[in-house]
């Protein structure tokens, strides 16, 4: 892979794992359902210049409603409470094992024996967060972020079935989806007065707001995509390993969070697992005989 493209890589991995940072400063000022709806309003005007996939409105609206409103709400919700930004980066990624583990019950998709022992050594790492007392996430914080990974488990299902699309402009064009929910929901559970509340933001909360839309959404999906076009999957993805790596280390630089020792094995065995899930067996090179 040229230089530039490792440039690239590292500049997504750079804004998706310093997000959650972003997502735990904007959460000081605005309540998790109001924040999903305001966060997904803003990509909306992109609309004018990014045509909608060739996809049926069945999908982009699950798409819209599984990963991009049901996986923040309850992400958002465990950040506002109980989890700290750097652990939830981790813990999010359970969705990977999760989408394997759906994609064999639903479509009976095999499962190498490599992506089996990566599942197992991923859910034993989460289970080393479920008998913690303590720690950078409680009980009530683990299952909101299990839940907002198990929603985008099933959107990837989805995704599974839509094929080759402009992602990015299938993740804006989902992005029609969250806000009138959520702002119900909002006005419902939180505040009678979410305007006034948006009014009342501060320059640190909005600049924390457009960034998890732009940088995540936008500059994200955008690169990510065109580096899936240009190189193999197998030599891009396994890279999103880093994304919790660089969530822990942006939010003890800025947040000023530390884990525990058990915080610290839990999250080791899970990237471990994910690791194992990467891997992809070589294929032997079929030999060419020759006539003589």
């Amino acid at each position: 892979m040229p230089p530039r493209d490792l440039g690239l890589i590292a500049l997504v991995i750079l804004a998706w794992g310093s997000n959650f940072t972003a997502m735990k400063l904007a959460l000081e000022e605005v309540p998790p359902f109001l924040f999903v709806a305001l966060r997904f309003a803003i990509l909306l005007p992109l609309q004018a210049v990014l045509k909608r996939p060739a996809i049926g409105w069945g999908q982009i609206i699950a798409i819209g409603a599984l990963i991009n409103m049901a996986q923040f709400a309850f992400l958002f919700a465990a950040l506002r409470a109980d989890a700290s930004a750097g652990l939830a980066s981790l813990l999010i990624q359970i969705q990977a094992p999760l989408t394997i583990l759906l994609s064999m019950l639903l479509f009976g998709e095999r499962v190498r024996p490599l992506q089996g022992l990566g599942l197992i050594v991923a859910l034993a790492g989460l289970g080393v967060f479920a008998t913690s007392a303590g720690g950078a996430v409680t009980g009530v914080g683990l299952m909101l972020i299990l839940m907002g990974a198990l929603s985008w488990a099933l959107g990837n299902l989805v995704l599974k079935r839509v094929g080759r699309v402009n992602t990015l402009a299938l993740f804006v064009w989902a992005s029609l989806v969250p806000p009138l929910p959520m702002l119900g929901i909002s006005i419902f559970f939180e505040s009678s007065a979410p305007f006034a509340t948006i009014a009342a933001m501060s320059a640190q909360g909005w600049m924390a707001v457009i960034y998890v839309a732009v940088a995540s959404t936008v500059l994200g999906y955008s690169i990510w995509g065109a580096l899936l076009a240009r190189h193999p999957a197998a030599a891009v993805t396994p890279f999103a390993l880093l994304i919790p790596v660089v969530g822990m280390a942006v939010a003890a630089a800025i947040l000023g969070e530390r884990l525990t020792p058990r915080d610290l094995l839990g999250g080791a065995i899970i990237l471990a697992g994910l690791a194992l899930i990467q891997i992809r067996p070589r294929r032997p090179r079929q030999r060419t005989s020759r006539n003589t």
